[in-house]
């Protein structure tokens, strides 16, 4: 009974040239854990390389649809850009088209121009748009350019033109009955005065629905209703 309960061993003796170095016992035991613990750092090492591979194509995955998102985006973009493009082409086309074929002004026209035309300038012309409230603000330099300083009086409107061939489109400020593109009565404006320069501010409201680009004309008459000026400048989107 002793011989069979005995642990096994082995004695690995280590001999140099001439003598024995020395000796040591491997029990089974010591074999048995060492096998365990070869074991057990293979299973724990695997693992870690799993979990590691997995994060990484999680990472891989998510990048993946972020990059298709992205390249979606980008897609849709390219397509509204050249959508505007068109469109703002089509417009300057209709606009140019529209000019060449307005008939010059008969001679029982209230409109009559004079000397005055080229005698007052606009300039500084720039718009703000509130999306919250459907308004467009306004503001615009109005310039006296005689030499003299001599007041120049009259009365200014600003139309603002969504669509260009549309009429039934547009918005006058100050309100007024437009006669084609023309305000019917030019009492109706806003009166001015200047002497060297005048800021002109104002505000169209309720322009819900206009998004897309549009076009502003400044009319100017004098105190007797003879036209003045004429002006026009293009917003790229409303």
């Amino acid at each position: 009974m002793k011989n069979e309960n005995k642990q096994k061993c082995w004695t690995i003796i280590a001999i140099g040239d001439k003598r024995q170095i020395g000796s040591f016992e491997i029990t089974s035991t010591f074999i048995i854990t060492l096998l365990v613990v070869l074991l057990g750092l293979a299973v724990i090492t695997t693992t870690a390389y799993w979990l590691h591979n997995k994060s990484q194509i999680s990472i891989q995955k998510d990048l993946a649809g972020k990059l298709t998102e992205t390249e979606n985006s980008l897609n849709i973009a390219n397509q509204k850009n050249e959508e505007l493009t068109k469109n703002n082409a089509n417009l300057e086309d209709a606009l140019a088209s529209t000019l060449q074929k307005t008939p010059s002004p008969k001679d029982d026209s209230p409109i009559i121009t004079t000397d005055e035309f080229n005698k007052m300038t606009v300039e500084n012309f720039q718009t703000h748009i509130d999306d919250k409230k459907n308004t467009l603000h306004f503001k615009f330099l109005l310039r006296n350019n005689k030499i003299d300083d001599v007041p120049i009086s009259g009365y200014v409107f600003v139309i603002l033109k969504p669509d260009y061939l549309d009429s039934s489109s547009w918005y006058s400020y100050p309100k007024a009955i437009l006669n084609g593109e023309t305000p019917q009565n030019f009492k109706k404006g806003e009166s001015f005065s200047v002497a060297r320069f005048k800021t002109i501010r104002g505000t169209f409201k309720d322009i819900l629905g206009h998004n897309g680009s549009s076009f502003v004309s400044i009319w100017i008459f004098s105190n007797n209703g003879k036209l003045m000026l004429v002006k026009d400048f293009y917003i790229k989107k409303l």
